[in-house]
Order: structure tokens, then C-alpha cells, then sequence
């Protein structure tokens, strides 16, 4: 008989509704706060909500936060009901969010269940292709152990690169400041962006929409050979057409063993703005 464990992964991953289901994934909630209202990303704010408000100019800039100890506990204590007590926790890098904390501290205080806490070193895609890879291998009949090795071996190790439509949501936000020797105050330009262990990093800066979307495109074929075997999630923010061709060439141009686009959701768009169009990969051996 396989082994019962939940997998949990945070709430930035962006994995579709269906496939969570189809995965048995858990998702911690993440906050959305305009001003003093505070909003649960997915549950009382929808992305359509979400980006009404941003381009409210009323509107205060939104902020983000982590999970409570209390949500954390609450997320364990259901996975803990249905898994025999072992739960691997997928999470965003400690370097862009104190989610990895929480959870570690919340599963120090938890008795009677077994909980690995593991940084994904990244975001996004970079989370949900890590947390799918770990769902397989339960539903073929690995164990907790091979899941948290797989979970631990796969982190930092997946590709995230993203075309930004503006540094200005970023600024905003305080995560562009790393950025500013690359591309000063000039917010005017479409920079093109990687996550690697924990760090935003500006790579490219390109003038336009287009040729953003094409450098982007040809600095995935530098790092994946033409036909290769992937797993490869494309992702946007409040950009579906964009993002929907560039997933299909994404499927003409390597061998997909894995794929899906998907919203990233309000949390990223939060600092991230509209108009972003990204891509999450590893290579397929399996």
C-alpha cells in the first residue's frame, strides 16, 4: 500500500485550480492588503478584483504578507487528518518572503505530525513544477522520504524568467532597487528578469513589448536545445493572449512532457504589475 502524505505548496506557485485537484496540492493563503484592508489572494479577491484596483487611482499601492502562524497551523492540521501526519511544505524563497519562517516555526510547535519545510529557492512556476514532480512520484508510490529528497535535490534548480511590461509595480514595492544600475530611472523599458536562488536578477533590458517577448524566447532556447524533453508552465499577469501564444510556441518549438499557463495571481502582480509573460522550466528525465 503507497504511503499517505499531503504536499503543500504556497500561495505565489500559480498552479491551476484543476490541476491542484488533480495533484491533491494544498495551498497556503497569501494576503493582498490595499491601505488597511487586507485581502486572502484566490478566496475574497479575485485577479479581475485585484487588477480593478490597481488601475483605480485611488486605490492605495498594494502590499503583500505571509501566511499567519495560525493559517499555517490551520493548513497542517487539515493535511495532518488525511496523511497519516506527513506533510512536505513547498514555500517561496526566504529571500522574498517570510512564508519558509512561518512554516518552519509553526512546524517546530506542531505535535504528533511529521513536516518538512523546504525553500524552493525561487517562486512561481518554480514552486508548482517542483510540487508536481513530488504529486507523481506519490501517486506512483514513492514515499514521504523520496518526495522531501526529490522536493530538496529539485530546488534552485528550476529556470524562471520573466518580460516585465515595467519596472514602475517593482518600484513600487521596494524589489526594484537591486535593479537600478541596470536600468536607472528609465521606466520606460521592458527589462527581462530571472529568479536564481532567491534573487530577482535583470538580465536584458529591451524597448518595446515585442522584442521582449522575442529576447525572452531566444534566451530559453540558449539554456534548452531545440526538441528537448522539458517540464515548462508559461505564466502571465492579467496578459492571457500574450501569454497563450508564447506557451504555444513554447509546445511547437520543445518536447513538452509537461505543461500548463496559468495567472500567477495577485500576489505576484502585486509586485510584479500587469503585463508580465514568463516561463518556468527544467528538462524532463523521467
Amino acid at each position: 500500500m503507497s504511503e499517505k502524505f499531503a504536499i503543500v505548496v504556497d500561495g505565489t506557485a500559480g498552479v491551476p485550480a484543476d490541476l491542484q485537484r488533480e495533484l491533491g496540492l494544498h495551498v497556503l493563503p497569501l494576503h493582498v492588503n490595499f491601505g488597511a484592508e487586507s485581502f486572502t489572494a484566490g478566496l475574497d479577491l479575485t485577479d479581475a478584483q485585484f487588477y480593478a484596483r490597481l488601475r483605480d487611482p485611488k486605490s492605495p499601492p498594494p502590499t503583500t504578507s505571509q501566511p499567519s502562524i495560525g493559517e499555517a497551523r490551520e493548513i497542517f492540521e487539515r493535511c495532518a487528518a488525511e496523511s497519516d501526519s506527513k506533510i512536505l511544505v513547498l514555500t517561496v524563497a526566504n529571500e522574498l518572503s517570510g512564508t519558509y519562517s512561518v512554516c518552519s516555526s509553526t512546524a517546530k510547535q506542531f505535535i504528533g505530525a511529521q513536516i518538512e519545510v523546504v525553500d524552493m529557492r525561487g517562486l512561481a512556476g518554480q514552486i508548482a513544477l517542483v510540487g508536481s514532480a513530488c504529486a507523481r512520484l506519490r501517486r506512483s508510490g514513492g514515499s514521504f522520504a523520496e518526495a522531501t529528497a526529490l522536493a530538496k535535490r529539485l530546488a534552485g534548480t528550476v529556470h524562471l524568467l520573466a518580460a516585465l511590461d515595467t519596472l514602475e509595480q517593482l518600484k513600487r514595492s521596494g524589489r526594484a532597487s537591486s535593479m537600478q544600475a541596470l536600468f536607472g530611472s528609465i521606466l520606460s523599458l521592458k527589462p527581462i528578469l530571472q529568479v536564481r536562488e532567491g534573487k530577482l536578477e535583470a538580465i536584458e533590458r529591451v524597448r518595446t513589448r515585442d522584442k521582449a517577448v522575442a529576447r525572452l524566447k531566444e534566451l530559453i532556447e540558449a539554456r534548452i536545445a531545440p526538441g528537448s524533453r522539458v517540464r515548462f508552465c508559461a505564466f502571465h499577469t492579467n496578459d492571457p493572449d500574450r501569454a497563450h501564444a508564447f506557451g504555444e510556441w513554447a509546445q511547437e518549438r520543445f518536447h513538452c512532457v509537461e505543461y500548463w499557463m496559468n495567472e500567477v495571481g495577485a500576489v505576484v502582480g502585486a509586485h510584479a504589475g500587469p503585463g508580465v509573460v514568463g516561463a518556468c522550466f527544467y528538462p524532463a528525465t523521467d
